[in-house]
């Protein structure tokens, strides 16, 4: 008989409750997030605390090596935070690139914008192999032999006009 007598005073406390806690809810919204956010550096770092990606202006040198030039933009990290690519800017000779590290730490693979000029190039032990372009309205891919030699070269013009470079001819059939 005692439950039934505290049955409504019991729902009416549980109902308070619950508006309280409500209540509380509203007043603790999540704090705003800030319009802007000025830093030199970023680091995003993985589960082992090791930084992966960076994004710095400027970016800093790889481990061991100097850059030739300043560079700004996104560095890609190894485990053991060794650079193995990024999306870069060299605003002191014209170049915007995006390119992935051998792991002998050569750039194996670029896309970018030299000068103006769109190119992509594909490198083995050091040596550039493929490079594709366009340079003064010809678009061209070169290939080169295992010394970074140019063998073959194919060029298409602004007018259209193709040519190749260093194919030889099949023979001539009498």
């Amino acid at each position: 008989m005692t439950t039934s007598l505290f049955r409504p005073f019991m729902q009416a406390a549980v109902a308070s409750t619950g508006l309280f806690l409500v209540a509380c809810a509203g007043t603790s919204a999540a704090p705003r997030p800030a319009e802007s956010l000025s830093v030199r550096e970023l680091n995003i770092v993985d589960e082992h605390g090791q930084a992966r990606i960076r994004i710095a202006a400027p970016m800093p040198n790889p481990q061991g090596l100097k850059r030739a030039v300043t560079a700004y933009g996104i560095q890609f990290l190894s485990p053991t935070g060794q650079e193995i690519g990024g999306l870069g800017m060299l605003d002191a000779i014209g170049i915007r690139g995006l390119c992935f590290d051998s792991e002998e730490g050569y750039e194996a693979m670029c896309m970018g914008l030299e000068q103006g000029k769109p190119t992509v190039t594909f490198r083995h032990d050091w040596k550039e192999r493929i490079t594709l372009g366009v340079v003064d309205g010809v678009a061209s891919i070169v290939l080169h032999d295992a010394q970074g030699t140019p063998r073959l070269k194919l060029e298409v013009d602004k007018d259209g006009k193709v040519q190749t470079v260093g194919v030889t001819p099949a023979p001539s059939v009498p």
